[in-house]
């Protein structure tokens, strides 16, 4: 425990498309990098190669989000047409602590699903996203 408190839902800003998401539900991402030992002499490794770097993630968003987006696209077009965009992520604990902001470069979003079942109090859409990069505690 550095100084006693812990990131909460409730401390997370994302800001998209020049405005900060207020229907946001949930946010991924993840970084990937391949790495392979390699062999010589002996059963053991005797040293290490670095591949490529790959990024992806999602965004859950409300569908009223959703609409707003889909508007930005223009008529006609899917959210999939978007240009690249990036996505800044802030936690700043309302508590105190340090802020952290990640920055996801060149998003795209991959996919379009809009689904709801009986009884359900609201539309939620989870979007994955293609990412070009990932700029860590900017």
């Amino acid at each position: 425990m550095v100084n006693g408190n812990e990131y909460a839902w409730e401390d997370i800003e994302v800001v998209m498309l020049g405005r900060p998401v207020v229907g946001i539900r949930g946010i991924e991402y993840k970084e990937e990098q391949t790495k392979t030992n390699i062999y010589g002499r002996g059963n053991k490794p005797v040293a290490r190669t670095k591949g490529n770097k790959t990024y992806s993630g999602s965004i859950t968003l409300l569908q009223s989000e959703v609409e707003a987006l889909q508007a930005a696209a223009g008529e006609g077009k899917s959210l999939n047409d978007l240009p690249r965009f990036d996505i800044t992520v802030a936690y700043a604990p309302k508590s105190g602590g340090a802020i952290t902001t990640d920055i996801l470069r060149d998003c795209e979003f991959m996919d379009l699903t809009k689904a709801m079942n009986q009884n359900d109090p609201n539309m939620e859409v989870n979007l994955m996203l293609v990412i070009g990069s990932i700029d860590y505690n900017v």
